[in-house]
């Protein structure tokens, strides 16, 4: 038994008009949506005000972990003395701690290093914070310090130091 054309071509033309109703569809659609991506254009944001950026106290720290606190609260930084190995420390900080800049995007720290007595700097010193730095503005009314860390107190400092206050009180 054989189909005749005739019961052949009822299928074939519901086919057709299937493909043409959805490629009319999906041409409808992306139609609108350009028209619509055109008709409003999103407005350029205002850039906002940063707050100011508070210097954080890092006198007295190993180096290593000065430059991830000076990251992490947006500063850029570079040592004075030359000598940046992870072990030495913080001996003195210019802006000084709790001084107010403005938000520059990573305004500059400079450092002062010193190296633990007996220990041998080893490795390649880094001196500058990885990023570019920018320049260090003041919040008007502002001052600028430097400020240095007061020499920790030895065991033998504190001996002298109780005695001192055992012959006071006599």
């Amino acid at each position: 038994m054989t189909a005749s054309p005739r019961t052949l071509l009822w299928p074939l033309l519901v086919l057709a008009a299937f493909g043409l109703l959805a490629s009319a569809t999906i041409t409808f659609a992306a139609t609108k949506r350009i028209q619509a991506a055109t008709a409003s254009k999103p407005k350029a944001a205002e850039p906002a005000e940063r707050p100011p950026l508070v210097v954080p106290d890092v006198r007295g720290k190993p180096y290593v972990f000065a430059k991830g606190i000076l990251d992490d609260a947006g500063f850029a930084w570079r040592v004075s003395t030359k000598n940046g190995y992870a072990t030495n420390t913080v001996s003195s900080q210019t802006p000084a701690p709790g001084t107010r800049v403005v938000d520059t995007g990573a305004p500059l720290m400079t450092l002062a290093l010193h190296a633990p007595s007996g220990q041998k700097e080893s490795g390649s010193p880094e001196n500058d914070s990885p990023f570019e730095s920018t320049p260090l503005k003041l919040v008007s009314g502002e001052k600028a310090k430097s400020a240095s860390v007061q020499a920790p107190k030895t065991h033998e400092t504190k001996k002298h130091t109780k005695k001192a206050n055992a012959k006071a009180k006599t």
